[in-house]
């Protein structure tokens, strides 16, 4: 049989009965979209949280301290070893301490990072008001630069644009195990130039740069960033780094449990569309059934006119993939128009409150082809019993008794 000829008659047999037809593909339309829907939310959100947990190249980054340990220091001699690992990028480390920030006659806890501008920037720190400090500067001028963030703001009662560029008061507390001396440091009040505000408000935070708090008694570092130059070399530095007595932890680990929790929230979700499908691929085998039982004198006609069961067979599974494919199709477009006009709304009313536009739908490209592929198949699969029924259709007993 021409294939052109068996579309066309196809394409006639469905718009025959048009609103049957009609209802049929609208259920395979909703059962796929409904699938697109879950599993793409499912994507964004796992978008959404991996990119929280590896923003910037934190997939390049290994941290290393000295965990629990109260023998192993992280000084610059070590730091001096780790970096001249063959095959480590560069280094970043930070010291953390306590501090008082002033304000006339009162003051209130902080904690105070001193760091680099380039640990800010691995730490997926962003300068909402202002600019980042200068690392250039001589460290003995007063006042030294510092960033703080809108919970510092909030004490200081200044709106944070207001507080760039003001002088304020502080008070570092350098804790023993990070001092020159056994018993830790506490210095004088000082005076810092607040140069950026980064939006917190969860505690006062402090950031400057890590010589500040070197001159004022720091020896040791808390933690640092290693940036390894291949992400495919991370296991082999963090081995390198916990042979010298160091704990490392890498963002890799974090991202694939994610992923496996998100592997298994995509099934749940998936399954709730596939109960849709499941019900759209009952009601095209109804479709196709009671169109068996309506055209049994045509198929007869047929037969004695010389048409072969494989060519009945090939009819009946060119329109049940007629359904799957325009289906899958048509439900794959709904799908992403629904996504799309939620991530809309819900950005709209995200940057109204002043946050951030985010995707929390996320159209995998090769998803998309699956589900089509599936959409087809699965009508192909419905389409076989009432095919291999039509092709066993006796010509001489249906002309005979019909």
């Amino acid at each position: 049989m021409d294939k052109t000829f068996a579309l066309k008659l196809a394409l006639k047999n469905l718009l025959s009965n048009r609103m049957r037809t009609f209802f049929t593909l609208l259920g395979v339309v909703i059962g796929i979209s409904a699938i697109v829907v879950l599993v793409s939310f499912a994507f964004g959100l796992q978008r959404l949280v991996t990119s929280e947990v590896t923003g910037g190249n934190a997939l390049k980054l290994v941290d290393v301290g000295t965990g629990s340990s109260k023998v192993v220091k992280l000084n610059q001699d070590s730091i001096n070893s780790i970096d001249g690992l063959a095959d480590v990028e560069r280094v970043d480390s930070t010291i953390n301490a306590g501090g008082k920030i002033i304000s006339g006659d009162k003051s209130t806890d902080a904690t105070i990072y001193g760091t680099s501008a380039n640990y800010l920037d691995l730490s997926g720190i962003s300068v909402r008001w202002g600019e980042k400090f200068n690392e250039a500067e001589d460290r003995e001028v007063s006042p030294r630069e510092i960033i703080i963030n809108t919970s510092c703001a909030t004490f200081l009662e200044a709106d944070p644009e207001d507080l760039i560029g003001q002088e304020k008061e502080f008070i570092l507390t350098i804790p023993k195990e990070i001092a020159e001396t056994d018993s830790g440091l506490e210095t004088e009040r000082e005076t810092y130039k607040i140069v950026g505000v980064v939006k917190n408000d969860e505690s006062p935070i402090l950031y400057t740069y890590i010589d500040n708090l070197k001159i004022d008694g720091a020896k040791n570092y808390s933690q640092a960033k290693v940036t390894v130059k291949d992400r495919d070399l991370i296991e082999k530095v963090r081995k390198q780094i916990e042979n010298m007595g160091y704990k490392t932890e890498y963002v890799g680990d974090t991202v694939s449990q994610i992923e496996q929790i998100f592997a298994i929230f995509r099934i749940i979700l998936g399954s709730f569309g596939l109960v849709a499908l499941i019900v759209a691929a009952l009601g095209m085998f109804n479709t196709l059934t009671i169109s068996l039982m309506e055209r049994i004198r045509e198929i007869a006609l047929f037969k004695i006119l010389g048409m072969s069961r494989k060519d009945i067979r090939f009819l009946f599974l060119v329109e049940s993939s007629i359904f799957g494919l325009v289906g899958g199709l048509a439900g794959v477009i709904l799908g992403v128009l629904v996504g799309v006009l939620f991530n809309g709304i819900l950005n709209y009313y995200a940057v109204q409150s002043g946050g951030e536009s985010v995707s929390v739908f996320y159209y995998n490209p090769w998803f998309i082809v699956i589900i089509v592929v599936f959409a087809f198949l699965m009508s192909l699969l419905t389409g076989l019993y009432p095919s291999r029924r039509a092709a066993k259709v006796a010509a001489l007993d249906v002309m005979r008794y019909e």
